[in-house]
């Protein structure tokens, strides 16, 4: 009897472990992260993000766990992930790689162009799919992806015969930064056929002179910094004299993000820049 006793503890405590070993604890190191982790309904499995993280917004009721100094990584092996989500690009590649050395379990997302985000809710789905015992996580990626990659293949036909116009794209007046050629946004312009004046510059986010970007006379200014319209106008008006472009205030945490939500935010931003006429 106390033999059976004890084989009946066992075998409940190796059950116990089994299910602890197939519950899934996730944490997203990115704000567009998180997103994709919501997207693909696995908010549930969810124990920490990063800042920044808030939409939807129930992400803001996790703790974070990262920001843009680094990883709080005492805090990361305490809550015991068994899946953390990277960007590759965005996160420290040291901070990764120590993740990697302590043993977790980690995807490392990079996104370069528009096409890559759907390639991410793929691998996104294949890496959460893996430790579960049924194939939703994959087959509800695949058809997100799918409709993403078809509404973006829409948007490129759609705005490909279009007349080239350039642009001061900016985020911050104090000092005022544009971007470069290897900036993220240059992708959104170039499906909407905008050239940014600052296209030739090495450097991604450029210091720039407010004096060249009026001797360029850009068609439009576009703006994604989070102030109101009558502050950027402010900015502005003493220079009006000058440089006429309209302004076009787009939102930074769609056009930023490598969600599917960025293509409302670049169908906005194609048709506030439509051709001029007079």
């Amino acid at each position: 009897m106390r033999n059976f006793f004890m084989m009946c503890c066992i075998l409940s405590i190796s059950v116990s472990y089994a299910s602890a070993a197939k519950t899934m604890r996730i944490i997203t190191l990115a704000p567009h992260l998180t997103e994709l982790v919501f997207l693909l309904e696995q908010e549930s499995k969810l124990v920490a993000v990063s800042d920044y993280s808030d939409y939807p917004a129930q992400a803001t009721s996790y703790p974070s766990v990262a920001s843009y100094t680094g990883l709080d990584f005492a805090a990361i092996l305490a809550l015991q992930p068994t899946h953390i989500i990277a960007w590759q690009g965005g996160n420290k590649p040291q901070d990764i790689a120590k993740l990697e050395a302590l043993g977790l379990h980690v995807l490392s997302l990079q996104t370069l162009t528009l096409d890559d985000i759907a390639k991410n809710i793929i691998d996104l789905g294949e890496f959460l799919d893996a430790s579960t015992e049924s194939s939703t996580v994959l087959t509800n990626s695949l058809a997100i992806a799918s409709k993403y990659s078809q509404n973006l293949f829409q948007l490129k036909k759609k705005y490909a015969d279009r007349e080239e116009q350039s642009v001061f794209y900016y985020s911050w007046a104090t000092p005022l930064m544009s971007i470069g050629k290897g900036a993220w946004a240059n992708h959104a312009l170039s499906l909407c056929q905008l050239k940014q004046i600052f296209a030739h510059s090495e450097i991604a986010y450029p210091q720039v002179s407010l004096s060249y970007v009026l001797r360029q006379q850009p068609d439009y200014i576009i703006n994604v910094a989070k102030e109101q319209l009558s502050s950027i106008e402010d900015f502005w008006a003493p220079h009006r004299a000058v440089i006429n472009a309209p302004i076009v205030q787009l939102n930074p945490d769609l056009l930023h993000r490598f969600t599917p939500r960025i293509l409302a935010e670049i169908v906005r931003m194609c048709e506030a820049t439509k051709t001029m006429t007079f």
